[in-house]
């Protein structure tokens, strides 16, 4: 088919730009809000009648129609793609692709714009390696309308936990693609137990920072694994939860600090990265069975 340009040549990877490249026009005040691993909106569309070449997004898309029945017709990395929409019915199409397209009539549609990066996290931590999203028209998926729609509803009426609620969608959604949506290229053999060179570099990382808050993903980074093979590798190697093991540091600190030291409890408290007094006591206690100066003074005599 003979193609019209969506732009003068320009290049627009964002969401928003590729909606309006589209004609697309917000059908309620809050049309699209964007978080870091998801971004969703609600347009309208006028007929397309004549294919329009549109800009590549840097996004995973997928629509929800609302509108229709009408006939879809893309063209997506030069793979041409034609089906009847129904409401209700999905399309998915991968980030980074060019794409073309033509629709019968007009049509409403709630869109979601997914993070690459959100399903590559996934996929790595659930142990699949690179995956890739497949192109898909007029799918019936109701764990994904599901989703859809209740972000739909916070677009509508925003409510405590908004920006929550998208992220953990987000993780959803990847997941559920992932199992149903992608195809595997390639896997990642489970993550073994952290080396000695590992666990030296993780103790030297900590023993400097032990006065603020140490983050799991902290702790995955500097040997450079996710979180979740993290956990999974640390524990192997160390036979306790990274959280575990980093209390018995702070808690091993107090000790050496109690003993040696003239500051008081509070300034040890916070030298070993806890929030209050009242909490290092408590941590301490049932650590070591006794109050951080009552350990004090033993360790003294």
């Amino acid at each position: 088919m003979s193609l019209r340009q969506a732009t003068d040549g320009a290049v627009a990877s964002s969401p928003k730009a590729w909606i309006a490249a589209l004609g697309g026009e917000g059908v309620i005040e809050r049309s699209y809000v964007e978080w870091p691993s998801l971004g969703i909106g609600y347009f309208r569309f006028d007929d397309l009648t004549e294919p329009l070449a549109a800009p590549a997004i840097d996004r995973h898309y997928i629509s929800l129609t609302l509108g229709g029945p009408l006939e879809v017709e893309g063209i997506l990395d030069g793979n041409r793609l034609r089906a009847e929409v129904r409401p209700g019915q999905f399309m998915f199409m991968a980030a980074g692709q060019s794409n073309a397209w033509r629709w019968d009539r007009p049509t409403e549609e709630a869109q979601i714009f997914l993070d690459p990066a959100i399903i590559d996290r996934v996929a790595l931590e659930a142990g699949c390696g690179h995956v890739q999203l497949l192109n898909r028209f007029a799918i019936e998926d109701p764990h994904i309308q599901n989703i859809v729609l209740a972000l739909l509803d916070e677009l509508r009426q925003p409510g405590p936990g908004t920006a929550l609620m998208a992220e953990t969608a987000a993780q959803f959604l990847a997941l559920h693609l992932l199992r149903r949506h992608c195809r595997m290229v390639r896997t990642v053999a489970p993550a073994g137990a952290l080396t000695a060179g590992q666990i030296r570099r993780i103790e030297g990382h900590v023993a400097g920072r032990l006065d603020g808050g140490i983050t799991l993903e902290e702790l995955a980074n500097v040997v450079g694994l996710s979180q979740f093979h993290f956990a999974r590798a640390f524990r192997k190697a160390t036979g306790e939860s990274p959280h575990r093991w980093l209390t018995a540091r702070r808690i091993a600190r107090a000790k050496e600090m109690l003993q040696a030291s003239s500051l008081s409890v509070l300034d040890i408290s916070q030298e070993v990265g806890f929030q209050s007094q009242s909490h290092f006591g408590q941590v301490f206690r049932k650590w070591t069975g006794c109050t951080p100066a009552a350990w004090r003074s033993r360790a003294r005599c």
